[in-house]
């Protein structure tokens, strides 16, 4: 006697609906990145994922989770490691429902205070520089991050929601297309435009700014495209004293939004 066996093939169906469930989901991993998120937004929470050892440290997350039937589970540090997808997940890890990304049209559109300041992206991709200038962008109060992107799925990675520690929730992330048409339209709204580049003739404390303030980093290879440059009021460098020729970008944004800082602060 022959036993018949189904195979079952994936349909297409099947992998639109998988696609679109992770469209719906956003796995966040690293402790304060994670307590940020469930202070800022409990009702987010999907999944919870944690080490023995943080599980005293979770007691009032998991008490939620109960009274709210969110799943949540103890596991060992491989099990984590593969949630994670990493091993720097420090103990914890959310799925939550994701962000959506906003045009950076709606920020350009919408109001920023007199002393504002605005970061912008220009081909920087790297999900650990795009984390850590977030956090920076937190750390000054900047109201607002331009990324490259088309608004159509998560505008940061998880691995740059982890450096952000924290800085995804304080901070409104704009995705952006074009750049050089969004700094256009910041410039006629008023806003001065800053573009960091090595081989400007003027250095960031000698140069004149005006706020509200837009502050455009380029990747370090290749710096600013030069339609973005085009749409810069100035281009500022650092200036160095020591045989290297640059920083990593994101210690670059840093010197430059501690600069701006001083500057809005002194003119109060």
């Amino acid at each position: 006697m022959i036993r018949e066996t189904t195979t079952f093939v994936k349909t297409r169906a099947d992998r639109v609906r998988k696609q679109y469930k992770k469209q719906e989901e956003f796995t966040l991993y690293g402790w304060n990145a994670c307590m940020s998120a469930f202070k800022a937004r409990p009702e987010s929470l999907l999944r919870l994922f944690f080490s023995r050892a943080r599980t005293s440290q979770l007691k009032e997350i998991k008490a939620f989770c109960g009274e709210h039937k969110i799943p949540y589970r103890q596991l060992d540090q491989e099990s984590l490691n593969k949630v994670a997808s990493g091993v720097h997940h420090e103990g914890v890890v959310m799925v939550v429902k994701p962000l959506q990304p906003q045009s950076a049209h709606r920020l350009i559109r919408g109001k920023i205070s007199d002393k504002g300041v605005v970061m912008a992206l220009d081909g920087i991709d790297n999900p650990h520089n795009q984390g850590a200038i977030l956090r920076t962008c937190a750390f000054f109060g900047v109201e607002g991050l331009m990324v490259p992107g088309n608004g159509k799925t998560t505008a940061m990675p998880s691995s740059a929601a982890r450096m952000a520690e924290g800085g995804l929730e304080s901070v409104p992330v704009f995705t952006s297309s074009d750049l050089s048409s969004a700094l256009r339209d910041c410039r006629e709204q008023g806003w001065f435009v800053v573009g960091a580049d090595l081989d400007a003739k003027e250095t960031l404390f000698n140069a004149k700014i005006r706020f509200p303030a837009v502050v455009v980093m380029g990747n370090e290879q290749e710096g600013l495209s030069s339609r973005v440059k085009q749409r810069c009021d100035t281009l500022v460098r650092i200036p160095r004293k020591g045989p290297l020729q640059s920083l990593n970008v994101s210690v670059a944004a840093g010197i430059i939004l501690a600069e701006l800082d001083r500057r809005r602060k002194r003119s109060k």
